[in-house]
Parts: structure tokens; C-alpha cells; sequence
């Protein structure tokens, strides 16, 4: 893994990659609050065979935080492809995860010429009257922290916890822990959820996609949202994983891979 950074509007963000770049491109684009670090398994095991490359989004990990809090998915996507015309890569997959999902719909409505293939995890426009929930920000201790991600995530095996607590976390001079992210900018930032905006950019996907869904309840993307999905944008398939939930290629990974490479080896036309 290599640890890179480049420059948007004055900021400095980063990214990881792994293999190398002739091999064939895969960019990862994390979820809320979360950093780069937590494509790491997946960067691992697919660097081996293509050029996999995950950024920081603005305002997470180890990118900068922006002062003036522009954070829309139109701007997230936006430095996403300053990335990508940095790297001058070739038609690429572009996975992404929760948040990421919406940039990565973002970027592949607005960049159809360069999106060959769209994986995404667990994400797709919000339901009417579906708000975010309340969001603790400090905690006195690291055990603390451990306990929320417990509590938040059930199904969440403990070494995926910890994984967790190490990526999105960390341990402030005062001896509280929060977040990497600066969630509170974030939030502001994005503003209401638009979903007539949000669903017109899944109509206008022209990749082949793959949904993969967290099958806990409560799902965060309901059976009548993922049939949505399909009635939508017929390119779009959807698969569950049972038991799951949000955080999908962290607690349950090797179901995520086996998803993930089932379609990376589709043809194009029938992903």
C-alpha cells in the first residue's frame, strides 16, 4: 500500500493504492465519517490483480477539513475525478460504500463515458421522512467508543469492531476520543437529503450496477427501495446479505468479496 496526497480548491486529500497502474483500475469511495483505512482489506486482496485506488473524501481521514464546509455529492464527486485526471486513468469500477454510494451514483450520472462498472453497498435515496440519526460526537475513553460501535452494530463480529474503532476513530490531546471526520461540518455541509436529485442520478447510471444490501433489519435500504432500484435503472441488480449489516465489507468481508468478484468477472453487458 502507498500513501499519496494531491490538491483540490487549496485542500490537501489523500489516497491509497495498491497493485500497480497498468494493471486494470478499481477506485473505492468510503461512507460517512469513515477514511480510506477502511478499504484496506479489499485494497489487499484485489491489488493483487488491478490498480486499486481509495481516497480520503475532504473532511475525513487524513484529508483536509474544509472551512467552508462544501461537501455536497456533487462536490465529493468532483474531487473524486480531479483523482482520477490526476492518475490519468482509464475507464474504471467504482465502488462505494453508504455515503460513498451517493457520491459514487454522483460521479457515475455525470461521468458515464469513464464508469465501465458501479458496485455499491448498501446505500440508495433516503425514503420520505427517513432523517439521520442523532450523532454522539466525544467520548471519554477509547472502551466508550468500543461500546457505541457495539450497540450501533450487533451483528458486528469483535475484531471488526476494533477494525472499526481504529479507522473511524481516534484519541484526542485531552484524552476524549471522536471521530477522524469532521462529522459535524459534514452534516451541515450536505444540507437536506434531496431525493428527486438523488434518484435522477440513479436513472442516470449507464454502467452495469451491483447493489449489495445489508439484510438486518431495521435496513437501511428496504426491499421496496431495492426494487425501486431496479424499476428504475434496469442496469441495476440488487443482492442481499443476510444478517448484515451497514458496514458489510467490514463484519461480514468475505460475503462482500464473493459478491464483489462475482461482478468483476461478469461480462460488461450482463453485470
Amino acid at each position: 500500500m502507498d500513501e499519496r496526497f494531491y490538491s483540490v480548491d487549496g485542500l490537501r486529500l489523500r489516497y491509497l493504492e495498491w497493485g500497480s497502474s497498468p494493471s486494470d483500475p478499481i477506485v473505492l469511495v468510503h461512507g460517512f465519517s469513515s477514511t480510506a483505512d477502511a478499504w484496506t482489506g479489499v485494497g489487499e486482496v484485489l491489488g493483487a490483480e488491478y490498480h486499486v485506488i481509495a481516497p480520503d473524501l475532504r473532511g475525513h481521514g487524513e484529508s483536509e477539513w474544509d472551512p467552508q464546509e462544501r461537501y455536497s455529492d456533487d462536490q465529493l464527486a468532483s474531487d473524486v475525478h480531479a483523482l482520477v485526471q490526476r492518475l490519468g486513468l482509464p475507464p474504471f469500477t467504482l465502488i462505494g460504500h453508504s455515503m460513498g454510494g451517493a457520491v459514487a451514483f454522483t460521479y457515475a450520472a455525470t461521468h458515464p463515458e469513464i464508469v465501465k462498472r458501479l458496485v455499491i453497498e448498501d446505500s440508495a435515496p433516503l425514503p420520505p421522512g427517513r432523517t439521520l440519526t442523532e450523532l454522539r460526537t466525544t467520548f471519554a475513553s477509547r472502551a466508550e467508543v468500543e461500546q457505541s460501535v457495539r450497540t450501533a452494530n450487533p451483528t458486528m463480529p469483535e475484531t471488526a469492531v476494533q477494525g472499526r474503532v481504529d479507522v473511524y476513530y481516534r484519541a484526542r490531546p485531552d484524552g476524549t476520543w471522536g471521530f477522524r471526520a469532521d462529522v459535524a461540518g459534514v452534516r451541515h455541509g450536505r444540507g437536506a437529503h434531496d431525493a428527486d436529485k438523488s434518484w435522477d442520478n440513479v436513472r442516470r447510471v449507464k454502467a452495469p450496477t451491483l447493489v449489495i444490501r445489508a439484510g438486518a433489519e431495521p435496513a437501511l435500504v428496504s426491499q421496496e427501495t431495492a426494487e425501486r432500484l431496479s424499476r428504475e435503472n434496469p442496469r441495476i441488480r440488487v443482492v442481499t446479505v443476510p444478517g448484515a449489516g451497514h458496514n458489510i465489507h467490514f463484519a461480514h468481508f468475505d460475503k462482500f468479496m464473493t459478491h464483489l468478484r462475482e461482478a468483476l468477472s461478469q461480462p460488461l453487458a450482463a453485470v
